[in-house]
């Protein structure tokens, strides 16, 4: 049957729906009761009060450990059953730190083991674009979340406009690491996803016979404002990438009816080493600063 909040009892198979999701979906329900797994290596029970969670016990382990445990192998069906008093309490910390600290020990467990995320599970490159979830100021104003160094670099510079890569060289972190940590940050809620993106512009590079400045670059209006819509702010800057990779940076000149072209002044034209009629990549540059 559907998993659901607004049912009694949920029940489904492990692999349809992960921990992590099932977790989140109790502790932000405010549940009390049992999670039981039948799992392969005996039967795993999780109580929850109020969508805390306070008890575990699977394969011998008690606590944190047997939660921690059960992550690390997915299988089974489960149960929740509303009403099941926990026996005692074996568990201290938060159920978002508990999720968060059994994603980072699988994450390091693959890590070690050079193995690949399965094909179904999320995965965030290079390119994406995060930003802080609603709940993430919540979570680490009172501590429900601690977050490693490395996470909280991530989560500080995520704004919703610097890509995965960009933070990691600005922050001095490892550009796969930086995605790993970024794709389990993503996983708990901490971090979600910027969908809006501003398109890139292929333009050709014009000498224009507008007054330019020597530092600036001319786009057509229509171009610009379409920018701005998506990433909801002012742009004054444009990143221009060449064939051969190399970027260009050039403050921003509104130009009505510039089209498909990027009008510069002779100046910039020798600056930077271009010639007439090269197409251009070109895209909103916004510094962290930008209001």
């Amino acid at each position: 049957m559907p998993v659901s909040d607004t049912i009694p009892g949920v029940t489904g198979t492990l692999g349809l729906f992960s921990l992590v999701d099932l977790f989140q979906l109790l502790a932000s329900a405010r549940r009390s009761g049992r999670l039981s797994v039948d799992h392969p290596r005996g039967r795993a029970r999780v109580y929850f009060e109020k969508g805390a969670a306070v008890h575990a016990d699977f394969a011998g382990l008690t606590g944190e450990e047997a939660v921690y445990a059960l992550f690390a192998d997915e299988r089974g069906t489960f149960e929740f059953r509303i009403g099941m008093p926990a026996p005692e309490q074996t568990i201290a910390t938060s159920t978002e730190n508990l999720v968060l600290e059994a994603v980072r020990r699988l994450d390091e467990a693959r890590r070690d083991a050079a193995e690949q995320v399965g094909p179904d599970e999320l995965r965030v490159g290079g390119d994406a674009v995060p930003l802080r979830a609603t709940q993430a100021e919540e979570l680490l104003r009172t501590g429900a979340v601690a977050l490693t160094p490395e996470e909280r670099s991530l989560v500080e510079n995520a704004d919703g406009i610097r890509t995965v890569a960009r933070i990691a060289a600005q922050a001095g972190l490892d550009a796969e690491r930086a995605q790993v940590v970024a794709q389990r940050l993503v996983k708990t809620g901490v971090l979600k996803l910027q969908t809006k993106r501003a398109r890139t512009a292929r333009l050709v590079a014009r000498l224009s016979q507008l007054p330019i400045a020597p530092g600036a670059a001319g786009v057509d209006v229509n171009i610009v404002a379409a920018w701005e819509r998506a990433l909801e702010r002012p742009v004054r800057q444009v990143a221009c990438r060449r064939e051969d990779g190399t970027v260009l940076v050039f403050d921003l000149q509104l130009l009505d009816g510039a089209g498909p072209f990027l009008e510069l002044s002779r100046v910039a034209f020798l600056r930077a080493d271009l010639v007439a009629n090269e197409p251009l990549l070109v895209r909103p540059y916004v510094t962290e600063g930008a209001a």
